[in-house]
């Protein structure tokens, strides 16, 4: 018997188009894995896998505080080359009580992509909480409601997202400097 494919799946299909032709392009399929909570700001570099429920919990017991969670992975140039920006915005304004979260979009089935993405990782020394997406690719993208990677949500201190800046729109790019002026606005 044929399969309707949903105005969901069609997005997702779209969204992969729009990820090749960016040269953001995912392969491959997650696990279903149990997540395990990984501290929030730690001492050290750790790739923590977590669902996008889980993610979402995670996220939600930092309520309170300003979170700005940057979504990437190694497959994304754009994001590999932003990447080391956000951890120095991470250090600037630690201070200030702001706090980062990485959350890594890599195939958690490829051993090989995760194991650079810790590599990367400790080289940045990406100190603050990073998780790797345990889900689905294609579902990770769809729950998270992306087309694209690079993207950074910026929540405010009443858990709820503040900013979503992503590059869905080919002719509206974000930079750094609007990560900046958001968590600059927020602190305001």
């Amino acid at each position: 018997m044929g399969r309707l494919v949903s105005p969901l799946h069609r997005m997702a299909a779209a969204a992969a188009v729009l990820l090749a032709m960016a040269g953001c392009t995912p392969s491959g399929s997650g696990n279903d894995g149990e997540g395990v909570s990984a501290p929030m700001q730690t001492g050290s570099v750790e790739l923590v896998s977590v669902t996008v429920d889980q993610w979402r919990e995670e996220i939600g017991k930092l309520r309170g505080e300003i979170v700005v969670t940057d979504m990437w992975a190694t497959w994304c140039i754009p994001c590999i080359e932003r990447f080391p920006h956000m951890v120095e915005l991470a250090r600037r304004y630690a201070k200030d009580g702001v706090r980062f979260v990485s959350t890594c979009l890599d195939d958690p089935g490829d051993e090989q992509a995760v194991a650079y993405a810790r590599q990367f990782l400790q080289e940045q020394n990406a100190t603050f909480a990073n998780y790797l997406i345990d889900d689905n690719i294609a579902d990770s993208f769809e729950k998270l409601d992306l087309l694209t990677i690079p993207a950074v949500f910026i929540y405010g201190r009443d858990g709820e997202i503040r900013y979503r800046l992503t590059a869905d729109d080919p002719n509206n790019q974000f930079t750094d400097q609007d990560v900046e002026e958001a968590i600059e606005e927020l602190l305001g």
